[in-house]
C-alpha cells in the first residue's frame, strides 16, 4: 500500500496559514514545497490571509547586524531574538572614503511596511529595501541628500495603485530665505517603488518641524503621520498625508497638551490608534499616554495611562506598541528596553547594549511583521 499523498492544492491552503517561519522550514520538505512557497504569488496570497502576524521590532545592534526582537517574548530571556546581517552599501568608487566606516557609521532604518524595512546609507546615498524575513534586498535610485536629518519622510503602500512609496517633505520655517507671504515654501518628494522614479513639486505649508525625533511619519490607515509646529496656531498639531489621494489634512491636538504643562514629545501608531506621548510638569511629575480612539475624531482623544517618572530628571518613556496581553512595549531615555502592564507598572526591562538613546525611535528602530511578500518589481511605461 503507498503512503497516501495529499493533493498540492490542499498542501497550499494549509501553509497559506501557517506563521512564515513555520513556512520557510518547510521549504525544505521537498522540491515541490520549495517551488510552491517561492512563488511570489504564495507570498501575496499567506499576506492576505494572515489574521495574526507575528510583529517584531528591528533595532540595530551591531556594527554589521541588526536584532529582531519578538514583542511577546520575555525581555530578559531573549528567547524571541534573532540577529540579521545587514545588506551592505555598494563599494565605494576608487579614492573615496572608507567603506567600512560607511557601514559601520551611516545606516539609517526609515522604516517598514508590510513586512519591507526601508534603509539609507547617508555617506553612499544607497537606499535599500528589505525583506528580513526572507533576506532579499533592492537597491533604488541615488538619493543626493541626508534623508534622516533633512526631511520629514515616511514609508507606505498605496493599494489603489499597488505601489510602495517613499515620502519626503521638505519645510523652511519662517527664519529661512524661502519665507515670504505668511507661507513656508517646502519641497515635496514621492519615490514611487513600481516605477523607479522621483516626482519632485514645490508645496507651501505652514508648518516647521519640531526636531529631528519627529522627522520619522507613522503610517496608519495609509496615511503616515507627523508631528509637526503649526505656524499658523503657534501650537503642534499632527500633519497626515494619504497615500491613496495624495492630499495633505491636519489633526488637532487634544488643546490642553499645547499648553506649557505639557511636552509632547512622541508620536506612535499603538493599537491601530493613533498616541502621543507627552511629559508633565506638576508637583509630581509624570507620563501621560494619549490616544486618539477613532481617527480624525477629535472628540476620541482620550488619557490612556498614567506613568510616573518616580522623581527622576527627564525620565521619559516613550511607547512603541501594545503586545496581545494589552501591555506597553517601549524604552527610556537611559537604553532600556521595558515592558509595562495596562496600568502602567513595569514587567520586565532589558538595557540595549550600545546603550543608545532608544526613546528617539523614529532613528533608531522600527515594528514590522514577518510576512513573504516579494520585492516591489518595476513596471516600465510604454512608449
Amino acid at each position: 500500500m503507498k503512503n497516501p499523498t495529499l493533493p498540492l492544492e490542499l498542501i497550499r491552503e494549509i501553509l497559506l496559514r501557517l506563521p512564515v517561519r513555520s513556512v520557510l522550514r518547510f521549504k525544505c520538505v521537498c522540491k515541490s514545497w520549495f517551488s510552491l512557497i517561492s512563488d511570489s504569488q504564495f507570498g501575496i496570497s499567506h499576506y492576505d490571509l494572515a489574521a495574526a502576524p507575528s510583529h517584531r521590532l528591528l533595532l540595530r545592534s551591531d556594527d554589521f547586524y541588526v536584532e529582531s526582537i519578538d514583542i511577546e517574548a520575555p525581555l530578559k530571556k531573549c528567547s524571541g531574538a534573532v540577529h540579521f546581517l545587514i545588506p551592505p552599501p555598494l563599494p565605494p568608487l576608487h579614492g573615496e572614503y572608507d567603506y567600512y566606516a560607511d557601514f559601520r557609521q551611516k545606516l539609517d532604518i526609515l522604516g517598514s511596511c508590510r513586512g519591507l524595512v526601508l534603509l539609507h546609507y547617508r555617506r553612499r546615498r544607497d537606499l535599500i529595501i528589505w525583506n528580513p524575513s526572507i533576506d532579499v534586498c533592492q537597491r533604488l535610485p541615488y538619493f543626493e541628500y541626508a534623508i534622516a536629518s533633512q526631511f520629514l519622510y515616511g514609508f507606505g503602500y498605496d493599494s489603489s495603485s499597488h505601489d510602495y512609496l517613499l515620502i519626503l517633505i521638505g519645510l523652511y520655517g519662517s527664519e529661512s530665505d524661502e519665507f515670504e507671504n505668511d507661507e513656508c515654501k517646502g519641497e515635496f518628494q514621492i519615490l514611487s517603488f513600481k516605477t523607479n522614479s522621483w516626482n519632485i513639486d514645490d508645496i507651501y505649508v505652514s508648518y516647521d518641524h519640531l526636531g529631528d525625533e519627529f522627522r520619522a511619519g507613522s503610517l496608519l490607515n495609509e496615511a503616515l503621520h507627523w508631528l509637526v509646529f503649526s505656524l499658523d496656531k503657534e501650537v503642534p498639531v499632527i500633519l497626515a498625508f494619504d497615500l491613496r489621494q495624495r492630499s495633505f489634512s491636519e489633526i488637532p491636538l487634544v488643546d490642553h497638551l499645547t499648553s506649557d504643562k505639557y511636552e509632547v514629545y512622541s508620536l506612535r501608531v499603538m493599537g491601530g490608534c493613533l498616541s502621543v506621548c507627552c511629559s508633565v510638569q506638576a508637583i509630581i511629575a509624570s507620563t501621560e499616554i494619549w490616544v486618539m480612539k477613532e481617527y480624525k475624531v477629535h472628540s476620541s482623544w482620550t488619557k490612556s495611562i498614567v506613568i510616573p517618572t518616580h522623581g527622576i530628571p527627564n525620565n521619559r518613556f516613550s511607547p512603541i506598541c501594545i503586545t496581545r496581553d494589552g501591555g506597553i512595549f517601549g524604552s527610556n531615555n537611559r537604553g532600556t528596553l521595558e515592558k509595562l502592564n495596562d496600568k502602567g507598572e513595569p514587567l520586565e526591562h532589558l538595557t540595549y547594549c550600545r546603550g543608545q538613546k532608544l526613546n528617539k525611535a523614529n532613528l533608531q528602530v522600527a515594528m514590522y511583521i514577518e510576512s513573504l511578500l516579494p520585492l516591489p518589481s518595476v513596471t516600465r511605461a510604454n512608449k
